[in-house]
This record gives structure tokens, sequence and C-alpha cells, in this order.
């Protein structure tokens, strides 16, 4: 057996592979456990790096860009975009792998940079039909921001959706994560420095939230969104071209609509009637007014063609599946492994 050290942000003790160990007591964003499962296949063993001091390590899988590099033979998924994480586009520190995946079209060449999308679970169930979801619209979101501030951040358009419904729509609208008891948190240090303040002030001195619509964190997602209608389902940054993370996907395998909003032409990559696309429309009232007058029978016409597309060979390339096979098959190409031969 070769040995793999996988590098994946603070995560140790290969709890990456227990299922429940995510966040918010999920499974985490990338399938660690498949890609375990695939590297077994060709004969190699897939451990966290602590898991591997003192063993012979064949080659290092890092999820983005590390600043370091061990010497040894390494490939990355480079999953945040370089707005959050500026090393996973830095070209001299990309050139030292040996191979590369990423979402990113931006970076992709089809030989050293491989296109791979964020994957994610796409489990097909019964949707609840419009009558029986008691939520018109929600958003599910944290109350954060960069570390530093930049114009295609856009959770200062969460803002403002949000004051929208609660100032013209409140009935309508119901918000939910952490953090918003307290007002807009601005980005950079100084932002980060107001809401520590603000957090031990309301320690001391209870205050309503500072959003109305809020209604507390939530254990998952799906609790929320299987009964909503529709979902704000904005990305947190307008990013390089290709980001499309999960939460659109999150919307879809629950029947719930979403309301998209993300890198320009990034929308594109779904038929137009799965979703209500924001960048369509010239303000919140009028997206609004297009929510409003979408009745019964078009959500149900909306929810057929999300269907239709989880299904779909489409959709496929989303999949964590097709990620984990995509991401192993590269790297053991470049290592020269082989399918191990079935057990007799």
């Amino acid at each position: 057996m070769k040995l793999c050290a996988l590098t994946a942000g603070p995560h140790r003790d290969d709890e990456v592979f227990r299922a429940g160990a995510g966040p918010q007591g999920g499974e985490f964003y990338l399938p660690y456990a498949l890609i375990r499962d695939e590297f077994a296949r060709f004969g190699v063993e897939l451990h966290t790096a602590d898991r591997c001091t003192g063993r012979p390590v064949d080659f290092e899988l890092h999820v983005n860009a590390q600043r370091r590099l061990s010497g040894r033979p390494a490939y990355a998924y480079l999953y945040e975009d370089p707005l959050v994480r500026p090393r996973n586009a830095d070209p001299a520190l990309l050139k030292r792998y040996r191979r590369l995946f990423t979402w990113n079209d931006e970076l992709v060449d089809g030989a050293h940079v491989i296109k791979l999308d964020i994957p994610n679970e796409l489990r097909f169930e019964p949707f609840a039909p419009w009558a029986e979801r008691d939520l018109f619209c929600v958003m599910i979101a944290r109350n954060t921001a960069l570390s530093r501030p930049d114009p295609r951040n856009l959770h200062g358009r969460r803002v403002r959706i949000a004051r929208h419904f609660e100032a013209h729509a409140p009935e309508l609208f119901a918000l939910y994560g952490r953090g918003w008891d307290q007002p807009h948190v601005r980005a950079g240090v100084l932002g980060r420095a107001h809401k520590r303040l603000r957090e031990w002030h309301r320690r001391l001195r209870p205050q309503p939230p500072a959003f109305p619509s809020w209604r507390g964190p939530v254990p998952t997602k799906g609790e929320v969104l299987r009964r909503a209608r529709f979902a704000i389902a904005f990305e947190n940054v307008r990013g390089s071209r290709g980001y499309l993370t999960e939460k659109i996907f999150d919307c879809f395998v629950h029947g719930c609509v979403p309301v998209y909003l993300g890198t320009p032409g990034a929308a594109a990559a779904f038929p137009s009637d799965c979703l209500v696309d924001a960048d369509r429309f010239a303000d919140d009232a009028a997206l609004l007014a297009h929510l409003r007058a979408i009745d019964a029978p078009r959500f149900a016409a909306m929810q057929a063609a999300i269907a239709a597309f989880l299904r779909s060979s489409a959709a496929q390339r989303f999949s964590r599946e097709y990620f984990a096979r995509t991401l192993v098959a590269g790297i053991a190409a470049d290592q020269g492994l082989a399918p191990l031969a079935p057990a007799a």
C-alpha cells in the first residue's frame, strides 16, 4: 500500500472521514470518505497528515494551496476563491504542485490544472408541494464578512434584501443563521473588532435582535429548506469564473426554489426554470414582486424542472461521486497507479 497525507485546514486525527463531524453535525463540504475509499481501490491509504508522522509518505493531497511544501510529490484541490485565499492563484506557489484540481476556469488549462467543480450530495427524494410549505422565503447565512473590504463581497447584498423584506413584506421572510442579533458586520479588521465589542455589550445588556426577521441558528439547513418555497441563495462573493458552491444545490435537493446571485453568468449552468436569477431584476422591489407573482402551479413546474435536472447527466459533474472519481483518477494516473484486481 502507498500512503497519502491529507492536509485539510485544521482537521486532524482522521476526523474528516467520520460521518456527522462536519459543520452543524453534517458532512464536510468535500466528500473525504468517498475520496479515501476511491484511493483504496488504487492501493493507497489516505490519512490526515498528523496520522502519517513517522511513516513513509509517498505523496500529499492538500485542500487549498499551502504556503510550505515538504518536497514530496504534492497535489491540491483549490477550493476557496482567490478573493478569500489569495495563494490559490499565486503562480509561483501553484507551479510547485504536480497537478491541481479546481472549479476556477481562470486557472484551468486541462493539463497541469484540471477542471473539477465543488461537489454536492445530489440525492433526490419527493418534494413537499406548495401547500405543505409554511415559509414563503428564507435566508440561511452567517452575519460575517471578508477579512478585507472588496466590492465583490455579497454580504452587503444579503443584508439589503433582508432589510427590504423586513420593511415591505415582513410576513413573507425568515432569516436563519448565526450572528444576526447584531447589526451588519463590516469587512476588515475594524469590522471584526466592532463585532466583538457588540457581542460583549449584548452579553452585559441584552437587546432585541438587530434583524427582526431573525429566527436563530438551525442544526441543519434541510430542516428549513424543506419548509420553504423560496430561499435567498447568494454566494459569499462574486468569485472567479466557475465559482458555484453548495448554496444552490442545498435548495435543489429539498425542492426549494433558489433566488440565486453569484459570479455573473454562473446561473447559466442550470435550466432557467430551476431558479430565480437575482441579476435579472433592477432592484429588490422588482425581485419581491416577481416572487409574489409565482403561484402554486408555477411553483410545481419549477420543482419539476429541478427534479429533472437532478436526474440528468448534466448534474453529475457536480456530484460527490464524480468529484472523488475524477480527483483520484487524475492523481493515480500521474503516480502510475492502476486499480487493484478484485479479491478472488
